[in-house]
């Protein structure tokens, strides 16, 4: 016999069997607590209407929940505070209701010494619960206002452990969003606590560095809404001039060029010192810290219209890159130090390419006023960097950008230097195999074709540094492929189809190498295609054929590629494209006609009539012999002639209209003479 069960008495039975089978037992509930949340959220047990069974079996579960958060079992109550916090999340009944008190024990265990794992679920559990009451005033009145300050306390005073930096640090800035007002009088210390993650004198984890940036960038809105613009522009320009400090100790021994601008004010941190082998690895650390900071202004969104310090962020990336390897030392320096400065180099100059990424992200083509400043900076890193992988990876990256956010003329600027050092890093070199060892004495050692098949290739550059500056291919064909000179264009084109078309791979790249550069040549080739030159034949048809030979290739990532090409293919060479919107006839219009006029147009006919009879007796009549020997004779003189000047449109039409004219004026005069003869 089958069961059907309603739906509230199926939510009734399956929360009934939560509380007894899985529950009770406050030893073993936190091994059950991952199938309790998934029942709870597949079934969607407390998203269902009030009735009185269902009421009865909420009152048992908050009963078991606040059994739950009292128990002396730590993993029982870190099981409770997820149950309520799960509650709360999907039923709005049982969080008017139970709100008040949870909230109420929650705080007192963030204010009592329990363990991390207590601390970190209670924060995440309040930040859930006031953050749902921030656009309801009643909720918030009873709710999130009486617990607030205290609440904000407690986080300040706990943010003090490392271990539990990152949830202090996310639940503060939910209040600074969620409660501007109240966080207006935590902002400084919220400040002096990110400012400690970022001075880089200690390790910080990852999760915490990112926490510490979003709580920075979200201190603007607790300033007050008439300074908020502001706020938000002196946090960026104080980081900027932090950074400046640190670049000033680091560059002591660089002859670096004077700034013409003032610098920024910066934010006081702790000082390093003297000695620079101690203090070049805090400063790097503190630099990147800083700048990943202005990376998170750069690209977060603002709840008002801010204005971006463009000029000291690119006098920024100009100081750090104008120092280089092969960069001046100042007289009476230690030299020791500059070579020390050497080695950080790198480094710094890949977490400022992180900040310029930011920077193009956030004012795109405000900055073409920079493409030829910017243009050189990037050729000159690909010179210096070009046998370090990752640094060389990140110019290409920064070029693409910039080709994607400038346009035309920063192409126009760095596309014959790309294209040279692109050519280059996609090159293939062929490895001979020398004179074969331990030969037999009466055989000859010369290299037979069997030996010259195992020549080896190999590959110039890393498979990064190739996939990069494809990329970068890619976007100059898209933005300045119909403008490149034919030999460059020519090169470009002959590469893309040499390297589909080699049959054997390189043999230091792996097959996921070799896919990898694949699918990117044959994004290439589409960009090739889709942005043809007038003044140079199309690759096409080579295009054409080997999308279709991908179609079969057992990668299908390299399939789906080669589909889309195809269908780009088709597209172009289909015989009805592009395609003419057809035009429809249109109906004739009703003409009513008088007597009179249909009288006249009679009247026309019957003239236009007589002129055609006239036409054709004067056809028949014959031609003279003496006006065929003069055309003849002239068709002789036109053959004879070597060379034959066409010419114009409008020379031709005033030949025709002349000979026309002269053919009448002769047939007039043939019949003045058949008269007279007659006569």
């Amino acid at each position: 016999m089958s069961l059907q069960l309603s739906s509230t008495s199926k939510h009734v039975q399956l929360t009934n069997s939560l509380l007894s089978l899985y529950m009770t037992n406050d030893n073993l509930i936190h091994q059950n607590l991952s199938f309790i949340l998934d029942t709870i959220v597949n079934h969607r047990l407390f998203n269902v209407t009030e009735t009185e069974e269902i009421a009865a079996v909420h009152r048992k579960w908050t009963i078991r929940l606040n059994a739950l958060l009292q128990s002396k079992n730590i993993p029982a109550r870190w099981c409770g505070i997820v149950l309520v916090r799960v509650t709360c999340e999907n039923s709005h009944t049982l969080l008017l209701a139970h709100a008040k008190s949870w909230c109420a024990q929650l705080l007192g265990f963030v204010g009592k010494p329990e363990p991390t794992l207590i601390h970190q679920e209670s924060i995440q559990t309040l930040s859930s619960l006031f953050s749902y009451t921030a656009d309801k005033p009643e909720l918030q009145r009873e709710i999130a206002t009486p617990h607030l300050q205290r609440y904000n306390q407690l986080l300040l005073q706990l943010g003090r452990k490392d271990e539990l930096l990152p949830v202090v640090l996310n639940a503060l800035v939910a209040n600074v969003k969620s409660f501007p007002s109240t966080a207006r009088h935590i902002s400084e210390q919220c400040l002096q606590i990110c400012l400690s993650c970022l001075d880089g004198s200690k390790e910080v984890s990852p999760e915490t560095i990112k926490a510490a940036n979003q709580c920075l960038v979200c201190l603007y809105i607790a300033g007050g809404k008439a300074q908020m613009a502001d706020q938000w522009k002196d946090s960026l320009l104080r980081l900027i001039g932090s950074v400046h400090e640190c670049l000033s100790r680091l560059f002591d021994t660089v002859d670096e060029e004077s700034l013409d601008s003032e610098l920024p004010k910066s934010y006081p941190f702790l000082p390093v010192s003297s000695d620079y082998v101690d203090a070049f690895p805090v400063l790097l650390r503190r630099i990147q810290l800083i700048q990943d900071c202005i990376s998170t202004f750069l690209t977060t969104s603002t709840s008002i219209a801010v204005g971006v310090p463009v000029v000291h962020l690119v006098d920024l990336i100009c100081r750090v890159y104008n120092v280089f390897e092969g960069s001046l030392m100042r007289e009476f320096k230690d030299k020791s130090e500059f070579l020390t400065l050497m080695m950080c180099l790198p480094t710094l100059h890949l977490s400022t390419a992180k900040m310029f990424t930011s920077l193009l992200y956030c004012s795109g083509q405000e900055l073409t006023r920079y493409n030829k400043l910017f243009s050189r900076i990037l050729l000159r890193l690909l010179n210096e960097h070009k046998h370090k992988r990752t640094l060389k990876t990140s110019i290409y990256q920064l070029i693409s950008l910039c080709l994607e956010k400038c346009g035309y003329s920063f192409a126009e600027h760095i596309c014959k230097p790309l294209v040279s050092s692109i050519l280059q890093d996609l090159h293939i070199v062929e490895h001979k195999i020398t004179a074969v060892q331990h030969q037999h004495k009466k055989r000859k050692t010369e290299v037979t074709n069997s030996d010259a098949l195992t020549n080896k290739l190999v590959s110039v550059s890393s498979t990064d540094v190739q996939i990069a500056a494809l990329q970068s291919l890619c976007t100059l064909l898209e933005v300045f492929g119909f403008a490149m000179e034919n030999n460059t264009r020519a090169s470009v084109d002959s590469l893309i189809l040499s390297r589909l078309i080699q049959i054997m791979p390189p043999s230091d790249m792996s097959n996921e190498d070799v896919i990898l550069v694949k699918a990117v040549l044959y994004t290439c080739l589409i960009a090739s295609v889709t942005h043809p030159m007038e003044t140079q034949a199309s690759i096409l048809p080579h295009a054409a054929r080997l999308f279709s030979a991908g179609i079969n290739d057992q990668s299908h990532q390299l399939q789906s590629i080669c589909r889309k090409g195809a269908s780009v293919c088709d597209l172009i060479m289909h015989a009805r494209l592009p395609p003419v919107q057809r035009v429809m006839p249109k109906t004739a219009p009703v003409v009513t006609v008088q007597a009179s006029e249909q009288a006249s147009e009679q009247a026309s006919e019957q003239e236009s009539e007589q002129e055609l009879e006239q036409e054709e007796t004067i056809q028949e009549q014959p031609v003279d012999k003496q006006d065929i020997r003069m055309v003849t004779e002239t068709v002789e003189q036109v053959i004879e002639k070597p060379s034959i000047t066409l010419p114009s449109v409008q020379e031709s039409i005033s030949l025709e209209t002349s000979n026309s004219i002269s053919l009448e004026r002769k047939e007039e005069t043939s019949k003045s003479v058949i008269l007279e003869e007659e006569e």
